[in-house]
């Protein structure tokens, strides 16, 4: 009996120094935090969407904090820039908003090939069988970026274009991911005009297969009193650096797909909100 009191007590005491050792090691060990780091992620909206490029709003404020990352980055929180950067210690200028625009005017007439009856998403139907349009730039329709978007601002009817809602949007890029086609850019939400079409085909093939396709007639370059638009790789670009959102382009497009990508109203409403 005296022999297990003695066992008991002799685990109980080291029990209690490891205990002890235990604490000291972590105490003097532990990895002290920034309490910067915890202030700006209770800045931060705690969508944890991605669109800074890290995966979660505490990753961003911990690299904001140590590895001096553009406090920018994040169009959630473009009116929190005075905020964040009172908690650096710096000046941080507001990040220009962007919206996702899909490069693409599919109208349900455009020239299919035999229907498409696998599952239905754009990733399977591209890496099988190409989806069932002759368009080889086309959007598929299936809507793999709307099921991506953590904010549903990307809705649509059936096989129709996704449609974006601009008020929703954030720009956080998920959707650019899920487009196996590539078809979905980040343009500035005070873009007005958008070339809703990614074809590198020639005009006689486009004319043939979609009504709704770029054919590459330049009459928008040499509209566009501020030398904006140029071709590139086959496309038309725009450059939103110089574009003024006149609106020339849209209207000397033949097949109008130079399109306004928010009303100038709506445009008008953004910019002041």
């Amino acid at each position: 009996m005296y022999t297990i009191v003695i066992a008991i007590i002799i685990l109980g005491v080291c029990g209690l120094l490891s205990g002890i050792l235990l604490g000291l090691a972590s105490w003097i060990l532990a990895v002290k935090n920034d309490p910067r780091v915890e202030a700006i992620e209770k800045i931060l909206p705690g969508a944890n969407c991605g669109g800074c490029g890290y995966p979660s709003c505490y990753e961003y404020a911990k690299n904001m904090v140590e590895n001096d990352v553009e406090p920018n980055r994040c169009v959630l929180a473009k009116n929190k820039s005075e905020e964040i950067g009172k908690v650096l210690g710096k000046t941080v200028s507001s990040k220009v908003a962007k919206i996702a625009a899909i490069k693409c005017s599919r109208e349900n007439n455009f020239l299919s090939k035999d229907e498409y009856k696998g599952i239905p998403s754009c990733q399977v139907a591209e890496l099988f069988a190409g989806g069932d349009g002759c368009c080889q730039y086309s959007c598929l329709g299936f809507g793999d970026c709307i099921a991506v978007c953590p904010f549903h601002a990307l809705s649509h009817n059936g096989r129709n274009i996704p449609l974006v809602n601009p008020n929703d949007c954030t720009g956080c890029g998920k959707c650019l991911e899920a487009c196996p086609r590539d078809l979905i850019v980040l343009v500035p939400v005070t873009a007005r005009p958008f070339l809703a079409c990614n074809t590198k085909d020639k005009g006689k093939v486009v004319s043939a297969i979609c009504p709704a396709g770029c054919i590459g007639c330049k009459l928008c370059i040499k509209a566009c009193p501020e030398n904006a638009i140029f071709m590139n790789d086959g496309r038309i670009q725009i450059d939103y650096n110089k574009c003024t959102n006149c609106g020339t382009c849209i209207e000397k497009c033949p097949r109008k797909i130079i399109k306004e990508l928010i009303p100038i109203k709506e445009l008008k409403g953004l910019q002041s909100g």
